[in-house]
């Protein structure tokens, strides 16, 4: 009686085995390779970790296909005079978002009435104040670095046409 229990059990188990295997072939993708299944009784063979792999253009969220931009070092004083005219052109930009900032924050420092009937700021309006004063404050010293870089390739630019 023990052994015929122990034959169906272990034929129960291979049948298992081998519907277990044959359902994770069919979802496999066509073209994968799949491991040969070890005969009945024999060890199972040891499996490799997957080596580790760096992160791709693709992976971190690139177009396929995408270049890498190529950066040109100015090397004539046209090309540094354009440089300082963009640069002029980025310090403008960054002191107009300062000071919309800087509005917006003085707008949310007034008191604006309470939803529940005081004359006193919700939390939110003077989180929302720190919030936009340290954006002007970000875009002032975006600003700044602007201007120095416009001043750098302004003299560059000198130097190279001789004055």
């Amino acid at each position: 009686m023990q052994s015929t229990l122990n034959r169906f059990l272990v034929a129960s188990i291979c049948t298992l085995a081998v519907s277990v295997s044959a359902s994770a072939l069919a979802q496999t993708a066509p073209g994968a390779k799949v491991p040969p299944t070890p005969p009945a009784g024999a060890a199972p063979a040891p499996t490799k970790a997957p080596a580790p792999t760096s992160p791709t253009a693709a992976s971190m969220g690139a177009s396929p296909g995408a270049a890498a931009p190529s950066v040109t070092l100015p090397s004539s004083a046209s090309d540094h005079e354009a440089l300082a005219k963009k640069y002029q052109a980025q310090a403008a930009e960054y002191r107009k978002t300062a000071a919309e900032h800087r509005q917006m924050a003085a707008e949310y420092k007034k008191v604006h009435a309470d939803p529940k009937g005081g004359p006193k700021n919700h939390p939110w309006y003077e989180k929302m104040a720190k919030h936009c004063e340290a954006l002007s404050k970000d875009a002032e010293k975006l600003a700044t670095d602007a201007e120095k870089a416009a001043e750098y390739h302004t003299l560059r630019a000198k130097e190279l046409q001789g004055g």
